[in-house]
């Protein structure tokens, strides 16, 4: 059998293994729940903690609204080897539409916040907006991820 790709891409089952791009575009999505995990283990000023990432309590709540697909794109990556042997393999279809839903939720919410903001320049929506610009240039021309998916669909 002739492989795609180097020995290194696949797991010790013979599937090819996730980039490691696809869990940091994961955990950048996931950085709402990162931060409130964060704020909540300071007892004493978890709120001011909050603030300084989020200003706005509105803010916090709209970077929670990514985390159902980003949450759905972990859940199907870490649980691979479970449903591959419980062959619902369906599933794995599922994974680019999620991790596309989550960046193009999240590119949103950025670009909501700053036209509320009037579009006042801040580096920390500009680099969010560049890198979610990246993962979503990434998850359409990456013939690896194309090739992940059909890998892990075929019994």
């Amino acid at each position: 059998m002739q492989l795609k790709y180097p020995l290194n891409c696949y797991d010790e089952a013979g599937r090819m293994k996730p980039p490691l791009f696809v869990y940091i575009l994961l955990l950048f999505v996931c950085r709402g729940l990162l931060v409130l995990i964060v704020s909540l283990s300071f007892t004493q000023d978890s709120e001011r903690l909050l603030r300084i990432f989020y200003p706005f309590p509105s803010h916090f709540y709209l970077s929670l609204i990514p985390l159902a697909p980003a949450l759905l794109a972990l859940y199907l990556l870490s649980k691979r080897t479970i449903l591959w042997q419980k062959e619902h393999h369906g599933w794995f279809k599922s994974l680019p539409f999620s991790l596309y839903c989550a960046l193009i939720l999240d590119g949103g919410i950025q670009i909501f916040i700053l036209k509320e903001t009037h579009f006042f320049f801040s580096l920390t929506h500009g680099v969010s907006l560049l890198f979610i610009a990246c993962g979503l240039v990434y998850m359409k021309k990456s013939g690896y991820m194309r090739n992940l998916v059909e890998d892990w669909t075929r019994p």
